[in-house]
């Protein structure tokens, strides 16, 4: 126990660090990805059936492309390409490219989640189609995508630690260094997966608490 208490505390700043980037590329690649789901959403329902085709297409590509194929694409090609970028600037890149194809999916099905009837009874109406979008669908989506999107970001945390294969100092790089270092390895990963596991508790805990309230609504 004291050896452990040990590391805890010595290693308290590296991994409060560790902890930080890893919340840095979370966040930016959540809200990226999130603004960029939402318009495929928009352009997927909206535009030329042509459009919304590639749109599923490329949805597709990046649900099938393992993640870690998808670091080394941007880290390793923008370097062969001669405009070399930072670790975790491809890092973003890389989970943008995949977890925008998520959220986009997770926009649809909510938007397909919205009664029919609401749609009929608005052209019915005569309801501009913007004011009944903004006012009437839009909060439905959110309602129902609430649950999901968090899942969704839960998974996307845990895949942050795919970033450490591209030298990002996330908290799974971290405790690698140590390892490499001479710490225990068991003790590394117990305090690496302590890390995951709390903030997953609480990130699940909160899915749970949309989707009922989704569903209760």
């Amino acid at each position: 126990m004291s050896t452990f208490m040990t590391a805890v505390s010595d290693g308290f700043p590296v991994f409060g660090q560790a902890l930080l980037n890893a919340f840095i590329l979370l966040a930016t690649s959540c809200v990226l990805s999130t603004i960029l789901g939402a318009l495929l959403c928009v352009v997927d329902i909206c535009a030329h059936r042509s459009v919304g085709l590639l749109v599923r297409i490329y949805s597709w590509l990046a649900q099938t492309t393992p993640p870690l194929i998808l670091l080394f694409l941007a880290f390793y090609g923008s370097t062969m390409m001669g405009r070399a970028i930072s670790p975790m600037t491809a890092a973003i890149i890389a989970f943008v490219f995949f977890a925008t194809a998520y959220y986009f999916e997770i926009f649809r099905a909510s938007y397909e989640g919205v009664p029919r009837g609401q749609f009929e009874a608005a052209r019915a109406l005569g309801i501009p189609p913007l004011p009944f979008a903004t006012g009437v669908v839009v909060p439905q989506v959110i309602r129902i995508a609430a649950g999901p999107f968090v899942g969704r970001t839960t998974v996307l945390f845990k895949e942050t630690s795919l970033a450490s294969a591209i030298s990002v100092s996330e908290i799974m790089s971290t405790a690698s260094a140590y390892i490499y270092s001479g710490a225990s390895p068991l003790l590394m990963v117990a305090i690496a997966g302590g890390i995951y596991a709390v903030i997953n508790i609480a990130l699940i805990a909160l899915e749970k608490q949309l989707t009922r309230k989704a569903a209760a609504a």
